[in-house]
């Protein structure tokens, strides 16, 4: 189609492509680097503003053993990777997330570490897992050597003499990671705290920094050995042989869920993309020097493509097929050029008619790569608030919801799931490490502890029960059917996210959970993907990208570290963790996944406001504990203008009825609202202060002597919660007529909401982790066998 303009020339008339074209895993799974890749944009910044780069300390043994301190400093503050170096028996390498002991364990610190902080961070840092950082730390990593190069760079350094460059490019990588943890994890400091940074704005920037400068720590550290070994005769890497190295990375089912559970997210990486490419097939004319950029990178990506070894039946398939797209390409190039009008419009056309998925994504790629002042902004704008699309709009008419599963979910409504092949599968958490697995549903226990991954199935089930209901409007609709919360809220999201949804069945027998570990990574900036199977990848990053010592200023020394003793007692819990164990604790205790996604939320909103939200939450779970959801929900229905809400046991669950008050508040309710006998009141809090946001009024919640107004601006004014949160008491809510009336009492301040970590007792995270363990599945040798990696990692 095509549009007219002055003179009539034809304009093609350039949009971005339908989802339906783009959320498919054949298209997801074939995913490439871009000039958008999150690396990328990461070494772009840094060379543009010209950090400072030192290696601070270096205290490593001969026998491989010690730390190092490697900071880099930008225009605002310093990052520093603290780096532990282990004498790591082979028995012990494994790349799978259950080892416990690596070649090397490293955190980012977000600043410049004392001594009293590498002595507290050396005992933690090393036990992964099981130890503690604080929100003084971005992020937790561990790596294992890739023995064979490893050996061979130090046998040949060792020797004066530089190694194999053949061999370093088809391994690519010294070390490779098996964990990189970041937003909150064991304790590190949550995203929130430094998104705002604009150094730290993008996805995963802190883990691409972190990866960055681990491979610096690798060159380091295998120059080290070789010196060990070879005396006085050893030399260094030479600098182009130093950028051909970059970190591997292995990789199985723990990521694979992500894209699934971040559905915002998940659209603004691909509609940036889009948009990316939108701007370049609009592009009326190649200019000679963007010729000549393309036919350079094009060069690259050939030679890549015949470097790219892989063990795997399906890639070394799909590397054949791109190696003779890739050769296609460039015969296509040659013969006919890119000079005519709107050329990379023409080209990327030519390449969805003559070209395979693999060589379809490279080329887009290939197309970016020469117009960096074009699309490296959509860059900047891969990051999006997620909780803003959290809230369910409960007002919305049921036939508007089937409506929209009509324009966008047709692709799921279309799967036969009276076939058993289409629900073969289950995904799951086992209960060894908290690991995500997926099992076998017909041959496999666990299968009743599934998580909700499977949307198309989920879309099937609501489309059923909407088609049978006599509800008119989806706050009573869920009031009736809560099991479809989650659903509901993925449906009212993809409506303003197009790309937001994987439309492909990810239960089916024949889906390839590798496509979503691909789509990730390539966003990440991986390359070189080798599966090992199915279920789990290996990758390399930064190989043949800038070191430190290209792109930033340079500082030489380095220091020896000063030990000290940690004053380190306290543990405390980021906000993430929190969230994630709440969540899984409410869903043990028998809410559905909807409604455990809002105990999560809620009980991270009362911590971060200084309230013993986890202890409340305990509270109600015990409380819960075997009781179905009709008996803890308010017993009439808020459609009927009821000014009292009760239960039918005689205690109301806070977190159920905060919910339906939500979901109704826009709707229409008669205030002021009594809720009897409410466990825990104050879990009520964080859902009506959501719904003063939500509807733009001043609302104020009472009980006992306890007296909360949450604003409409997202301000909450009262007095701490105290020990009176631990009966069972009755609650009003009301629309106050001024609520600045409560300022009387100077003693009452506005709560403050913090991003720190925060003090749960050990005995009530030790509870909800017991609440949370029922969620699990036990361990078997079938379900390690399927997990992916390997117990040994000496390749």
């Amino acid at each position: 189609m095509h549009a007219l303009v002055s003179g009539d020339q034809p304009l093609p008339v350039i949009g971005l492509r339908p989802a339906s074209a783009v959320m498919r895993l054949s298209k997801l799974g074939a995913s490439h680097r871009t000039r958008l890749s999150f690396l990328r944009a990461l070494l772009r910044r840094i060379e543009q503003q010209a950090w400072r780069y030192e290696r601070s300390e270096w205290v490593v043994n001969e026998l491989g053993v010690g730390h190092a301190v490697y900071t880099l400093h930008g225009p605002q503050r310093p990052y520093s990777l603290v780096a532990f170096a282990h004498d790591l028996p082979d028995d012990m390498r494994s790349d799978r997330v259950i080892a416990t002991a690596w070649d090397a364990t490293f955190t980012l610190f977000d600043g410049i570490p004392t001594a009293h902080d590498i002595v507290r961070l050396a005992a933690n840092v090393p036990k992964q897992e099981t130890g503690r950082v604080t929100d003084s730390e971005l992020t937790l990593a561990r790596a294992n050597r890739s023995v064979r190069l490893w050996s061979h760079v130090v046998k040949a350094l060792a020797k004066g003499e530089q190694p194999d460059v053949t061999e370093i490019n088809n391994v690519g990588y010294l070390m490779r990671t098996t964990a990189v943890y970041g937003s909150g994890k064991f304790g590190a400091a949550d995203r929130v705290q430094t998104a705002w940074r604009d150094e730290m704005a993008g996805p995963f920037r802190a883990e691409m920094l972190t990866v960055w400068l681990i491979r610096n720590f690798t060159i380091d550290y295998v120059e080290h050995m070789a010196q060990q070994a070879g005396g006085a005769q050893a030399c260094k890497l030479h600098p182009e042989i130093r950028r051909l190295i970059g970190v591997g990375n292995s990789t199985g089912l723990g990521m694979a869920p992500f894209l699934v559970n971040h559905p915002a997210l998940l659209h603004q990486w691909i509609e940036c993309k889009e948009h990316a490419l939108q701007r370049v097939r609009a592009v009326p004319a190649a200019t000679e020097a963007a010729r000549a950029v393309f036919v350079k990178e094009l060069d690259d990506a050939v030679i890549n493509a015949s470097q790219w070894t892989t063990d795997h039946p399906l890639q070394i398939e799909r590397v054949a097929m791109l190696r003779q797209d890739l050769e296609l390409l460039r015969q296509h190039v040659d013969t006919h050029g890119l000079s005519g009008p709107y050329p990379w419009n023409d080209l990327f056309k030519w390449g969805e008619t003559h070209m395979n998925n693999e060589g379809q994504e490279q080329l887009i790629g290939l197309m970016l790569e020469p117009y960096g002042d074009l699309v490296d902004d959509l860059a900047d704008q891969m990051s999006i608030d997620e909780t803003k699309s959290f809230t369910i709009n409960g007002a919305m008419q049921v036939s508007q919801l089937q409506q929209l599963i009509a324009d966008n979910y047709q692709w799921a409504l279309d799967i036969d799931f009276s076939d058993n092949n289409a629900r073969s599968r289950f995904w799951y958490v086992s209960e060894e490490k908290l690991e995500p697995r997926l099992g076998q549903r017909f041959t496999e226990e666990g299968a009743s502890l599934e998580l909700s991954l499977g949307t198309a199935e989920l879309v099937q089930h609501i489309a059923s029960d909407l088609a049978s209901s006599a509800h008119t409007n989806v706050a009573s609709f869920l009031y009736a059917f809560p099991q479809h919360r989650q659903v509901v809220r993925r449906i009212q999201l993809c409506a303003q996210f197009a790309y937001a949804e994987i439309q492909d069945n990810l239960l089916s027998a024949d889906m390839l959970p590798i496509e979503l570990l691909r789509c990730k990574l390539a966003f990440f900036g991986a390359t070189k993907f080798d599966p090992r199977s199915d279920r789990w990848l290996r990758i390399s990053l930064y190989q043949n990208a800038p070191t430190p010592q290209d792109i930033c200023l340079c500082d030489p020394v380095t220091h020896a570290a000063n030990a000290a003793d940690s004053d380190q007692t306290t543990q405390q819990f980021s906000l993430s963790e929190i969230d994630s164990l709440s969540k899984r604790a409410a869903r043990g205790a028998g809410l559905s996944w909807g409604l455990a996604e809002e105990a999560g939320k809620a009980v991270r909103w009362l911590q971060a406001h200084g309230q013993a939200g986890a202890q409340a939450l305990l509270g109600v779970l015990n409380h819960n504990d075997g009781l179905d959801y009709h008996s803890l929900c308010p017993n009439s229905d808020a459609k009927d203008d009821s000014t009292t809400w009760q239960s039918r046991i005689g205690h109301m669950c806070p977190l159920i009825a905060g919910s339906t008050l939500v979901d109704y508040a826009g709707v229409g309710v008669t205030w002021p609202l009594r809720l009897e006998a409410v466990t825990h009141p104050s879990l009520l809090v964080p859902f009506v202060a959501r719904a003063a946001q939500e509807n733009d009024f001043d609302m104020q919640v009472t009980w006992a002597q306890v007296q909360v107004t949450c604003l409409a601006n997202g301000d909450v004014i009262g007095m701490p919660l105290g020990a009176g949160d631990n009966t069972v008491c009755d609650v009003t809510i009301a629309l106050p007529n001024n609520a600045s009336d409560v300022l009387i009492d100077t003693h009452i301040k506005p709560w403050v909401y913090s991003h720190k970590a925060q003090a749960v007792a050990d005995s009530t995270w030790d509870a909800l982790q017991t609440f949370a363990h029922r969620t699990l599945v036990p361990s078997t040798e079938a379900s390690r066998a399927g997990a992916g990696g390997t117990r040994s990692d000496n390749d």
